[in-house]
This record gives structure tokens, C-alpha cells and sequence, in this order.
């Protein structure tokens, strides 16, 4: 197991999301001969290689500006943010 603390440099903000990246990288190392990640199988780079580099990352920046990152909220249907929630929830409680 990787020990937080001795092995974390002094750029690292968030050592957890840190730790479980490294650990992730760890195992999602390499393709094999037929492109494909030694891990898991996937097409190399897998899914799990890039959110772990992502992970890796993102411990570095300070929280705020990490957040900021997260364009993908964007995208989600009216149904699924709270905006569309409380809407529904407005409707039935009058």
C-alpha cells in the first residue's frame, strides 16, 4: 500500500484522491501486445488509466479551481439538476 504521507511530494493537495490515483496507475500500467490494458482488457488507454490520470491531476490544484473543472455538470438533462427537482417537487406541493 502506497503510505500517504511519506510518499506525497509538496505540490499534493488532496492526498486521498492522490493515493487512490496512484494506486490506479499502478494497475492500469501498460498495454499488452495487443493494445489492450494489462488490467482490465480494455483498448489501451483505458477508462480507468485516463480518470486516474485525471485524479492524479486534479490532487494537485486547490479545491476551488479543481471544481471549476467540471464542465460535464453542464451537460445533464433539467430532470436531473435541482433546478428540475424543485420544480417537481413545486408542482404537487401547491
Amino acid at each position: 500500500m502506497v503510505d500517504v504521507e511519506e510518499a506525497a511530494s509538496g505540490d499534493i493537495v488532496d492526498r486521498l484522491l492522490w493515493r487512490d490515483a496512484q494506486l490506479m496507475l499502478g494497475r492500469h500500467i501498460t498495454a499488452d501486445r495487443e493494445g489492450k490494458c494489462v488490467w482490465c482488457g480494455w483498448r489501451w488507454p483505458c477508462s480507468a488509466r485516463r480518470l486516474a490520470e485525471r485524479a492524479d491531476a486534479v490532487s494537485r490544484r486547490p479545491w476551488r479551481e479543481a471544481w471549476t473543472l467540471r464542465h460535464d455538470l453542464n451537460s445533464l438533462p433539467v430532470a436531473m439538476t435541482d433546478r428540475g427537482r424543485n420544480h417537481h417537487h413545486r408542482r404537487y406541493a401547491d
